[in-house]
C-alpha cells in the first residue's frame, strides 16, 4: 500500500512537468512494540530503585546514561523518548518512597532526581549516534 506524492511549487511555476513519486509504506512506518517501552520503563524504575537504596547520585546518574544508551543504541529512530522514558523512573520512584513509604528527603535528593534528564539524554543521543556510527562504518555497502 503506497501512497503518491505530486512534486509541486517552484518545479510546476518553471513549466517542467510535475513529477511523481511513490512512497511505501513499509519504508515510512517504523512501529515500536509496546514491549520495548516496557522495557525502558522498567530500566528507569530500575535506575530509580538504585537511587532509593543506594543513595548515591553519581551511580544513579551512570545506570541512567547506560540504560538509556543501550535503548538508544537499540531503537534510534526517536532518541528522546528513550531518555525521557528511563528518566521518569528516578522521580517516579522518589515520589513513592516519599508519599506511600513515608521516607523523608532533603531539597539534593529532589533536585538531584530532576537532573539526572541530563544523563538520561546524553545516554539516549549518544547511543543514537553510536548506532548511526556502527551502521556507516560496518555495515556501509562495498
Amino acid at each position: 500500500m503506497g501512497g503518491r506524492i505530486i512534486a509541486a511549487g517552484a518545479l510546476l511555476d518553471s513549466g517542467l512537468p510535475p513529477v511523481e513519486i511513490t512512497v511505501s509504506s513499509a519504508d515510512t512506518v517504523h512501529r515500536t512494540s509496546f514491549i520495548t517501552y516496557l522495557i525502558a520503563v522498567l530500566l528507569g524504575l530500575f535506575a530509580g530503585w538504585v537511587n532509593q537504596r543506594v543513595d548515591d547520585a553519581l551511580l544513579t546518574a551512570l545506570c541512567v546514561l547506560a540504560f538509556s544508551m543501550a535503548m538508544g543504541s537499540w531503537k534510534p529512530a526517536r532518541p528522546w523518548r528513550w531518555g525521557l522514558l528511563v528518566w521518569i523512573g528516578v522521580p517516579l520512584v522518589l515520589a513513592y518512597y516519599h508519599l506511600v513509604v513515608r521516607w523523608p528527603h532533603n531539597r539534593g535528593q529532589v533536585y538531584g532526581a530532576f537532573l539526572q534528564i541530563l544523563a538520561a539524554s546524553a545516554g539516549a543521543f549518544g547511543g543514537h549516534f553510536m548506532r548511526q556510527m556502527i551502521d556507516n562504518v560496518f555495515r556501509a555497502e562495498r
